[in-house]
Parts: C-alpha cells; structure tokens; sequence
C-alpha cells in the first residue's frame, strides 16, 4: 500500500468515526430533551440536592465529631468524617444532582437556538439582538456544563479523598462555572422576549456575581465560608425559579419545538 492510500484510508477512518460521534451525540441530545425526560429529570434533582444537602447540615450539626456552622464552615466540610459521621450524604448529593439537571440544561440550548420572529421594521436590530442573544446563551450552557462537571466530581473527590487537592480544583469549577453560567444565562433572558420573566434574568446576572465578587474580596465581619454558602444559596434561586418554569411549560410540546416562534 502506497503512502498516499494510507493516509486516505486514515482520514476515512477519522471522517467516519466523527460522524459517528456526531449522530450518537445528536441522539442523546434528542433524548435527553424529551418532555419526559427532562420532566423526570428535574424532579430527581429536586429530590436529592437540597433535601440532601438539607439532611446533611442537620447532620453534621447535631452528630458532627466537631461543632458545625455555617459562618465556619465550607460545604466541602459536609464531605469529610471530620466534621459528619456521614460524608457520603454530600457524596451521592452531588454526583446525583450534576447527572440529572444535564437535561435541563441541553434544553436550555435547545431554546437559544431556536428562531425568532424578526421586526421587519427594525429588522437590522432585531438581527444583533438575536445573535448576542444566541453568544451569551451558548455561553452559558458552556458555563453551566463546566459547573456540571465540577460537582460530579466533587462528589467522586471529597475532602477525604483529594489526591492533589483536587477536590478543591472541582469545586472552583463548580462555583465559577454556575456564576459565569447564571451571569450570561441572564443575559441572554434579558434579551429573548417571553423565554423566562426578566426579573429572574437580572437576577442571574447580578445575584451570584455579586456573592462571587463578596467571596474574593471577604470583608469584614463576613467569612469566606459563609460567603461561599451565600454563593450557593444565590444559585438555589435561580435553579429554582427556571426550573418551576419550565415545568409550567412541559404540557406543552411546543416549548421543545426548536423551531417554535415566541
């Protein structure tokens, strides 16, 4: 075999292998935004993240080997047998959680790229709007994947087990990935008419980067644990309040449709 045969029959072997990399990814994609199954979805995250976080604190609270608090201490504490007899609790939380708010988030994405109807008369502005609109969502879902990714592993490397210190890499992926997240996510709400009420926009935009900035900055008497709580709890707001939404909406198959026209 030549020189040249091989190397095309390297690069067919490359062409067909991402092609099919692109269709098994469209067909998860499709199937990860069923209606259903963004609907079961949600409701298994609603069930473990703040339940679990929940029973978590009052556990390390109340049979903790040393007093627990939210003033002085982070939430990774909750992962360590230094402070809870039951650090899996935090564990399986957040593994749990990352997996099933995936689809809504792929939803998400499915709505920024959906069309919209322009103004004719004011159709060159209406173009810009739309195409920033589309960045700072892409942005976003890029943003919360990566804040996705850092609780999974959160969970996987808990206090106890962080070779590295790379338990504390993964949450700042986690918590800078969710504000940047909820920072351009807002953005883009505040631009797409009738998609979610503004108001929950600005506050995506200007809640959880202020908690971040207060966090880097610590002034005083504020603690940088209770700062991070604070963090969290800016994020619980607007998950919240998205997610309600769009359970309000998932009678309806048109708010999946990507070429439905709000």
């Amino acid at each position: 075999m030549s020189e040249n045969e091989s190397s095309l029959e390297r690069s067919n072997i490359f062409y067909f292998t991402v092609k099919k990399l692109k269709q098994n990814g469209k067909k998860f994609y499709d199937k990860a935004t069923e209606p259903k199954v963004v609907k079961i979805s949600i409701y298994i995250s609603l069930a473990t993240f703040l339940p679990g976080l929940i029973i978590g604190i009052i556990v390390a609270m109340n049979f903790g080997p040393v007093p627990y608090n939210l003033w002085l201490n982070y939430i990774s504490d909750l992962g360590s047998f230094k402070y809870t007899p039951a650090p899996f609790i935090l564990d399986l939380t957040c593994i749990i959680s990352a997996i099933f708010i995936l689809p809504l988030i792929l939803n998400l994405n499915r709505l920024y790229s959906s069309n919209m109807v322009e103004n004719i008369e004011n159709s060159k502005r209406t173009h810009y709007v739309n195409k920033f609109r589309r960045i700072f969502g892409y942005m976003g879902v890029v943003s919360l994947f990566i804040g996705i990714f850092g609780m999974f592993f959160v969970g996987v490397f808990s206090e106890d087990r962080s070779p590295f210190d790379i338990h504390y890499i993964f949450s700042t992926l986690t918590f800078g990935g969710f504000a940047f997240g909820a920072f351009f996510t807002g953005l883009a709400i505040v631009l797409k008419k009738k998609l979610f009420p503004k108001a929950i926009g600005y506050f995506m935009i200007l809640g959880p980067s202020t908690a971040t900035i207060l966090f880097v900055l610590c002034p005083e008497p504020l603690t940088r644990q209770f700062l991070e709580w604070i963090m969290l709890f800016s994020a619980i707001v607007w998950y919240y309040t998205i997610v309600w939404i769009t359970l309000q909406k998932l009678n309806t198959l048109l708010f999946f449709n990507p070429n439905f026209k709000w």
